[in-house]
């Protein structure tokens, strides 16, 4: 039976490192006043800052190069299936993302420039032999193999995702609330699955969104910038690669999608709705999943308790899946999709015509 405790262990560990570093980032931040800009596309009032990325990729890495150290003096029963070194192209990808964020909140980015550190970074994790190698076709019951096609797939896979926590990030509590589930769920499938490194990792990453979150539950006091958004994306775009392998592997792509619904709905919409104001995607708008449930007069509170619900909802029937290895599982996801696509779509046209 494998251990949970190393675990939570891990994530309450990061989490008391990030509650700390966010203190002292928000001593400086006030002292030289590194504060989010206010204009008419955001919600918040007031000089708030927007340096959370900072905290978590702080306590993200202090945690991963010192905690199996920790751990393995705690307790020699603890089972870590691969050494921290064979996730370099993770690590490394990570750090260029994360560099990419800090200045642009800093200095405000060219969006081009911003891709390059992506393409960059996710280049590492392909040309690395981590991407998608077999896909699963539902109903059809079969697995087609993949090569190159499945490195272009990876590719857009990463960048998408990377960008679709970045475009759900403007709410508070929202981006924070929704991947640190998704970061739990997909940690125990982890673990489920036999891949106890890769389930420590996202165990830190919990942990480090939760240290943030506390900072971050409207009214939020601390924003996580494009240095927290992009850098979270990143793993929980990438770690799938890494955790859902052997008899998983061809069912790797439907499950991230399952896990990150909510992210990729959000990130199509915005696709479409730009298309066809013929606006360039990098074009902010007040039409995201949180602006329309706004303007329903639903609060943000419970904003984050009806989304928090349904990724939940989503990520369970992933983690059931990887639990029962069932197809019945991967039907019930479709299922699902389908009807989250059409809720969305109900969303759009109710709030349509908004002020």
């Amino acid at each position: 039976m494998i251990l949970i405790f190393p675990y939570i262990l891990a994530s309450v560990f990061t989490t008391v490192l990030n509650v700390i570093a966010i203190i002292l980032l928000l001593k400086l931040a006030h002292k030289f006043q590194w504060y989010d800009d206010v204009d008419h596309r955001k919600i918040h009032e007031g000089e708030i800052p927007r340096i959370g990325g900072v905290g978590i990729s702080i306590s993200f890495f202090a945690a991963v190069f010192f905690m199996p150290v920790f751990l393995g003096l705690l307790s020699e029963k603890i089972i870590i299936s691969r050494p921290i070194v064979l996730f370099w192209s993770l690590l490394l990808g990570s750090i260029i993302v994360n560099l990419v964020g800090i200045l642009d909140d800093f200095t405000n980015l060219r969006p081009l420039y911003k891709l390059i550190g992506q393409i960059a970074a996710t280049l590492v994790i392909i040309f690395s032999g981590n991407y998608f190698t077999s896909f699963y076709i539902p109903f059809f019951d079969i697995t087609l193999k993949s090569n190159f096609f499945g490195q272009i797939i990876t590719f857009i896979w990463i960048i998408g995702i990377t960008n679709a926590i970045n475009l759900i990030d403007g709410m508070d509590g929202f981006s924070s609330s929704i991947t640190a589930l998704i970061s739990l769920i997909m940690g125990i499938a982890a673990i489920v699955s036999g891949n106890y490194m890769q389930a420590f990792i996202l165990f830190i990453l919990f942990g480090s969104i939760s240290g943030f979150f506390i900072f971050n539950f409207p009214p939020a006091k601390l924003f996580m910038g494009d240095s927290g958004s992009l850098f979270i994306g990143f793993i929980l775009a990438c770690i799938p690669l890494y955790s859902f392998n052997g008899e998983l592997s061809s069912y790797t792509l439907i499950l991230g999608i399952s896990f990150l619904i909510i992210p990729i709905l959000d990130t199509f919409a915005a696709i479409i709705r730009r298309k066809i104001r013929g606006v360039p995607f990098h074009t902010p708008d007040m039409d995201h999943l949180h602006h329309k449930l706004l303007a329903m007069n639903i609060s943000e509170r419970m904003i984050i308790f009806i989304t928090g619900t349904v990724t939940l909802i989503v990520s369970g029937t992933a983690l059931l899946f990887v639990i029962f290895r069932s197809n019945m599982f991967i039907y019930l996801q479709l299922f699902i999709w389908i009807l989250m696509v059409i809720i969305f779509i109900i969303l759009s046209h109710k709030t349509k015509n908004r002020p």
